[in-house]
């Protein structure tokens, strides 16, 4: 047998060793160009994100004003963390994009290294029928093998083993990418839980600002009518509607638009006959919000409003206390929910005050 089939140990060990590291599959993908190195990846697993490790802090110490900074702060941060994930999200697909390809091109390189080995192997000028010896000894034919590879296709296996490390680097590098990815994704996680939980803090505190504001605005009103000589209890001769009838203290609760609710709304069955509440004079306009709507003076020059009306009463003008000038309904924004919204403008029009003391005087179906 020719000395070529006797190689030494490192040449087939150096041979072999290419094929066996050849990888066989797996879902790795590797970083884009410019990508990060292995201690980046290290690095990146220790570094901490403080909008995602930050405790959300209680909110009670501070001012309405600055809870509403809170909100739009973290708001912010969320919008930001979400445009990193997104760009994130791009890099992680196409690293694992890169990463088949390099798998690919290593496999292919492989596949042709070993097939170009075993036709040289073949072509190796050997006792005739040496291949098909049944008990030829596996040691001597991967020798020859391993020969044949180094002597067929250097060039081939210097490119393999450049390709694999190559990939090897970049499954190092795309779980760097992973870890960043993760990282983001429980920010933006924890971002929104915060914004969430911030938001509501500050709905509920607007709601007991509206209120409290709504409170002191409605005492600031009763006191105002007093120095007229006038006082809760005493502006209505009758209740407003005539029939079964629920309501309980609205004033100043926050309605579309921004708006506060400056009236009191009377629950009752569509076509409950709506009453003058007081002797004066009565006029009928529609408008968009209430839809149809009475306006009533008395002869002190207080003013009462009521709407959502279904109908109006068959007299205009001159009406006494407990003639009807109207029936319940949903007409306007009301629709579905048939009610009076019932207000008080004490001593004219624009000057309105609380009239759930004044109604629940005069109606039995206060709600206290």
């Amino acid at each position: 047998m020719r000395s070529r089939l006797h190689l030494s140990a490192a040449a087939l060990a150096l041979a072999l060793a290419a094929l066996v590291l050849m990888p066989t599959g797996g879902n790795a993908s590797v970083a884009p160009a410019g990508s990060v190195s292995p201690l980046w990846a290290v690095a990146l697993t220790q570094q901490a994100t403080e909008p995602a490790n930050a405790k959300i802090d209680s909110l009670a110490g501070l001012t309405l004003e600055d809870v509403r900074d809170r909100v739009d702060d973290t708001s912010v941060a969320l919008r930001v963390t979400v445009l990193q994930k997104e760009t994130d999200d791009r890099n992680l697909a196409g690293a694992r994009l890169a990463v088949n390809e390099l798998r690919d091109e290593t496999q292919e390189i492989a596949e042709t290294t070993v097939d170009n080995a075993i036709t040289n192997y073949r072509q190796v000028d050997l006792d005739a029928g040496l291949i098909e010896v049944k008990d030829l000894n596996e040691g001597l034919r991967a020798n020859a093998l391993g020969d044949a590879a180094i002597i067929a296709d250097t060039e081939s296996f210097d490119k393999y083993r450049t390709k694999s490390k190559d990939l090897e680097l970049a499954k190092v590098n795309l779980e760097a990418e992973i870890v960043e990815n993760e990282e983001l994704t429980d920010q933006v996680d924890q971002l929104q839980s915060r914004l969430e939980y911030e938001q509501s803090w500050l709905a509920d505190a607007e709601e007991r600002n509206l209120n409290r504001t709504a409170r002191i605005e409605s005492v600031s009103e009763s006191v105002w009518a007093q120095s007229l000589g006038y006082k809760q209890g005493a502006y209505l001769r009758t209740c407003p509607l005539d029939g079964p009838h629920s309501f309980i203290d609205s004033w100043g609760f926050a309605r579309s638009g921004g708006r506060r609710h400056k009236g009191v709304d009377m629950i009752a069955n569509r076509g409950v006959p709506i009453v003058a509440p007081v002797t004066g004079t009565v006029s009928f306009r529609s408008n968009r919000v209430g839809g149809r709507s009475f306006h009533l003076f008395d002869d002190k020059g207080n003013y009462f409003y009521g709407t959502h009306l279904s109908a109006y009463g068959d007299v205009e003008g001159e009406v006494r206390a407990g003639q009807i000038i109207g029936y319940v309904g949903d007409d306007g924004n009301a629709a579905g929910i048939p009610h009076l919204h019932f207000e008080i403008h004490a001593g004219g029009r624009g000057n309105q005050i609380n009239p759930f003391i004044d109604t629940a005087a005069v109606c039995d179906g206060a709600r206290f």
